[in-house]
């Protein structure tokens, strides 16, 4: 991490917008400075106006790896001195950055293991849970498969349904027993979604990371696809 003081509200807040994200991008190479995978970090910009709806990006050995890093409304509060010191800390960019490097050192070294029914990919997408993935190609059978488990290492007393609702992805379902007796599965909120480009000059969008639009080739804006929850 840099050196003391540089994430405090005043010393931050008189450096431009450069600066904070080289020293951004400087504090997250430092956090997953463990990882020889890793050869490059970059913070990358927010849209026109949302500046520090800031991305961290690392270059790894095998491709890149994206995840957001800052909000542009954090920002604002951070550097807005009628807002009470303590508040304004909870939203220091270190926090951020320690956020966004335990995001990236979950998918960096993200186990598999080839085994006789086809591949096994095991990640911790949170602190006491494991997500298992199996793709089999079964020629005997004539049947290609994809699943897809989680596995709550230690649930406690937490209700079945809230735990289903906490690993569902997909739209909203009314769930109903043999007795009758419905529940309803809402609709799973993506945190990290796929990266799609918005063309201003014909309205078109497209999926990943495009300089230029496709259809008329106009510069684009790169987002961070997002679905919002419905409760």
């Amino acid at each position: 991490m840099a050196e003391p003081g540089v994430f405090d509200s005043e010393g931050w807040c008189a450096l431009t917008f450069a600066e904070h994200r080289a020293l951004l991008a400087e504090a997250l190479r430092a956090e997953l400075d463990d990882y020889e995978a890793v050869t490059d970090v970059v913070i990358e910009a927010g849209t026109l106006g949302r500046e520090y709806d800031l991305t961290a990006m690392i270059e790894t050995d095998v491709g890149r790896l994206r995840t957001p890093l800052w909000a542009h409304a954090r920002a604002a509060v951070f550097c807005d001195p009628s807002v009470h010191p303590a508040n304004r800390r909870q939203l220091a960019p270190d926090h951020a950055v320690r956020e966004a490097a335990d995001r990236l050192r979950r998918r960096l070294s993200v186990a598999f293991a080839l085994e006789s029914r086809g591949l096994t990919l095991t990640m911790a997408p949170e602190d006491g849970v494991e997500r298992v993935w199996t793709a089999e190609r079964s020629l005997f059978r004539n049947r290609t498969a994809v699943t897809r488990e989680d596995r709550v290492l230690i649930a406690g007393e937490v209700d079945v349904r809230d735990l289903l609702a906490h690993f569902y992805v997909g739209p909203s379902l009314r769930v109903a027993a043999e007795d009758g007796t419905a529940f309803l599965l809402p609709e799973a909120s993506e945190v990290e979604g796929p990266l799609v480009s918005l063309c201003h000059g014909c309205g078109r969008w497209s999926e990943g990371a495009h300089s230029q639009c496709p259809h008329c080739a106009a510069v684009t804006e790169v987002v961070i696809a997002a679905r919002p929850p419905r409760r």
